[in-house]
This record gives C-alpha cells, sequence and structure tokens, in this order.
C-alpha cells in the first residue's frame, strides 16, 4: 500500500495506491491515526488506484469504520476500481460504507 494525505478545511483526504493486503495493516493504522490527529470531521478514502484488496484488506476498511464512528467522524469510499468494487458488494460492504463512484 503506498498513500498520499492532505487536510483540506475539515476533510482529510487520502489516497490508497496499488494494493491493501495483510501486510499493510501497521501502515493503515498509522494512516488512522493521521485522520483523528488531524480533527477533520470527514474522511475520503480515494481508491481509484488501488489495484488489489485481500481480505484483510477489506477487514481494515471496517476498523476504519469503527474508529470513524468512536471518534466522530464521517468516512467515504470513492471510486474504487472494478475489481475492487466487486469485492466489496461481494462482501455487502456497499450495506455498510459510503461508496462513491
Amino acid at each position: 500500500m503506498h498513500s498520499e494525505s492532505q487536510l483540506n478545511g475539515d476533510v482529510f483526504k487520502a489516497a490508497i495506491k496499488d494494493r491493501l493486503t495483510f501486510s499493510d495493516h501497521a501502515e493503515f493504522r498509522k494512516l488512522l491515526d493521521q485522520v483523528n490527529k488531524s480533527g477533520a470531521h470527514k474522511c475520503v478514502f480515494d481508491l481509484s488506484k488501488l489495484a488489489a484488496v485481500d481480505s484483510a484488506g477489506l477487514g481494515m476498511f471496517i476498523i476504519a469504520l469503527q474508529e470513524s464512528k468512536k471518534s466522530g467522524w464521517s468516512l467515504t469510499l470513492r471510486a474504487p476500481q472494478e475489481r475492487v468494487l466487486a469485492l466489496m458488494t461481494l462482501a455487502k460492504f456497499d450495506k455498510m460504507l459510503t461508496i462513491e463512484s
């Protein structure tokens, strides 16, 4: 996983790129810490350059959702590629998370 992030007002935006797998857990947690420390009210993960995600990677989005509820910010997943969106839909993530095309 590679990520680039920025804070625009009260919106934290992070582009998550390449692959999101079990080995990225620590880096993903650091990204969530950045969101919390930023004071943002909304977090947007741009997934347009995320080519693949495994089951652990999907679990990280659930961790992010739990963290958002605990810390008081909203979470949006934006523009997942077809393969990633298919996995999310199969796992019914579209029922739990806000996913924008």
